[in-house]
């Protein structure tokens, strides 16, 4: 079974979303808007006891804003999906994993955290960076064949599908005409 990983090809050319400038000057502030996104142990969920408040970044150099995607860049673990992206891969996220209410300039949208966790790094083959795999390789036997969302716990902050997933959410984005979600091959050694 082959292994993808979740990617977004338009980083350099769409808004990202974050913390608002006013946190990003605050250590503190700062400090405690990127603690609440968050998992000490790898696939537990999320609780907030109100909703973030993102705000979408300027890009440098630019005076105007770039377009956002539906999918928007963003540094923390989990995904950043607008109303369009919910609806039409909430189900099959939600499988796999919360989409949690967030506020991005007074708008709702949804930071998707990953909860399934999937054991199934090939340690021999794949390169290690302190306890994280740096460059990962999968052993496709240990994955399974119906769709599946997963994080790995030796790779920090990037998420993974099989081919079943991949197949279904490639289909949805498609017919959606959903921007900014896309896949990379992982390798699998087996």
């Amino acid at each position: 079974m082959s292994v993808w990983e979740i990617t977004h090809f338009l980083t350099n050319t769409v808004a990202l979303v974050g913390a608002s400038s006013e946190m990003q000057f605050d250590p503190d502030l700062s400090e405690s808007f990127w603690a609440q996104f968050e998992n000490r142990v790898p696939g537990a969920p999320l609780h907030w006891n109100a909703r973030p408040e993102l705000a979408v970044l300027p890009k440098e150099g630019r005076r105007k804003l770039p377009p956002r995607a539906d999918v928007s860049p963003f540094t923390a673990t989990g995904l950043v999906v607008n109303e369009k992206v919910h609806t039409a891969l909430g189900d099959l996220l939600a499988r796999f994993g919360q989409l949690l209410e967030i506020n991005v300039d007074g708008k709702t949208e949804y930071y998707y955290n990953v909860t399934n966790v999937l054991s199934c790094i090939d340690r021999k083959h794949s390169e290690f960076d302190g306890p994280y795999a740096e460059v990962p390789v999968f052993l496709g036997s240990q994955v399974p064949s119906v769709p599946c969302i997963f994080i790995e716990p030796a790779i920090h902050g990037r998420i993974f599908v099989n081919d079943a997933a991949k197949n279904a959410m490639a289909e949805i984005i498609v017919a959606n005409k959903i921007s900014g979600l896309d896949f990379k091959r992982c390798d699998t050694s087996d």
